[in-house]
């Protein structure tokens, strides 16, 4: 190779190696989901893993689950090194005190039972789940490494919350009768009281 044809291959490694990488989206994670247990009320938190400030290629691209998509409309601007995107039904935008998501997902996007989770075209970014192991008692959510705890919403401006939807168990027919009874029998036994000094 010429002088020439060295001073050249120099300039454009110097310079390649000046450009920044392309923006790119494969670190993002399905790190968190939570359901409640008509499905009405879910979250999917997004996770950017690794620390990479440019995973910000989303436009055109899904959440899946094995029976809905979500296509993000828009790339995202600014760094994303270790940031949050959050989706969530509108029964969760609608509770008071969460985090607003980012973006808002079909009610019953996924399965209360069992299904895959899965972030575009990444087999690390999903997350599948069989019977029983996704926690419906509103309170506990399913984490990327199946282990669960109390649910931690976080959305891309890093705000957190936590989802508290704790059903109170309905009270047996034959409680409810005899509490009505008790209740008549209270009510009439005041009334005579009431009424008998009056008829002496």
């Amino acid at each position: 190779m010429t002088l020439v044809g060295c001073l050249l291959a120099s300039l454009a490694l110097s310079t390649s190696a000046l450009e920044p990488d392309p923006p790119n989206s494969h670190l993002w994670i399905v790190n968190e989901l939570y359901s409640n247990a008509d499905g009405s009320v879910q979250f999917i938190e997004l996770w950017e893993c690794c620390g990479s400030s440019i995973e910000t290629f989303m436009g055109g691209k899904d959440v899946f689950s094995l029976t809905h998509h979500f296509t993000f409309p828009s790339n995202l601007t600014g760094d994303t090194a270790y940031r949050f995107l959050l989706l969530g039904t509108p029964g969760y935008a609608s509770l008071p005190g969460v985090p607003p998501p980012d973006y808002v997902i079909p009610a019953n996007f996924f399965s209360t039972t069992s299904d895959t989770v899965r972030w575009h075209i990444y087999p690390n970014a999903t997350l599948s789940y069989s019977s029983g192991q996704l926690p419906l008692d509103g309170v506990l959510s399913l984490n990327h490494d199946h282990t669960t705890s109390t649910n931690s919403p976080t959305n891309w401006a890093g705000q957190s919350g936590v989802v508290q939807l704790v059903s109170v168990p309905a009270l047996p027919s034959k409680w409810l009768v005899t509490l009505f009874a008790s209740a008549l029998v209270a009510g009439a036994f005041l009334l005579r009281r009431r009424v008998a000094p009056a008829a002496g």
